[in-house]
């Protein structure tokens, strides 16, 4: 049996995690958007829905893409995510809501990779009147709800519509987990 998506409301409860920080290690810190690029792998569809996954790679450093954090990061599994409609624009329809169970959160080390799979139901699934459908540019991303700063980008090319009303057509986020590549 399939659990129930969880809907993420906003940044601060989707950052929130449902285990204890020290479970895992009290040494080492939470991850932050600027540890991460994020770029899509692969895509697919199937009934309907597009799924698409992103690789976060940890390359966050001292200012410089280019010069990795050395610390390694502890990644929960639970953050914000919804489509933008251009770099540094805005949210276009829901937030991603989770159809899994809240994992342990993992560590991923300097230059480490975690996996994230969204599944986007079509636009063409809804009526055009209630879906209101949007061309996006890719998603954003918030690791933190203590963070200022805007999230990370991550592009898609252009290439997906999705409906901007927020009560239709939510992406859903399947998993995230640790690369085994």
């Amino acid at each position: 049996m399939a659990a129930p998506a969880v809907a993420l409301g906003a940044v601060p409860a989707a950052a929130q995690s449902t285990t204890d920080a020290g479970s895992a290690s009290d040494d080492i810190r939470w991850c932050r958007s600027d540890d991460f690029k994020i770029i899509e792998n692969t895509r697919g569809a199937a009934a309907g829905t597009v799924y698409i996954e992103f690789a976060m790679i940890r390359i966050g450093g001292e200012g410089e893409a280019n010069k990795p954090r050395q610390e390694p990061c502890l990644l929960d599994d639970r953050f914000g995510v919804h489509w933008i409609d251009d770099y540094q624009g805005d949210r276009v329809g829901a937030w991603a809501e989770y159809t899994e169970p809240n994992r342990e959160p993992f560590v991923l080390e300097p230059e480490g990779v975690a996996l994230m799979t969204l599944a986007q139901p079509s636009h063409g699934n809804y009526d055009p009147e209630v879906c209101e459908p949007s061309r996006v540019a890719g998603i954003q991303v918030y690791l933190g709800f203590h963070e200022t700063g805007g999230g990370v980008y991550a592009p898609t090319g252009g290439k997906d519509t999705v409906c901007a009303n927020p009560d239709v057509g939510a992406p859903r986020i399947h998993s995230v987990v640790k690369s085994p590549y």
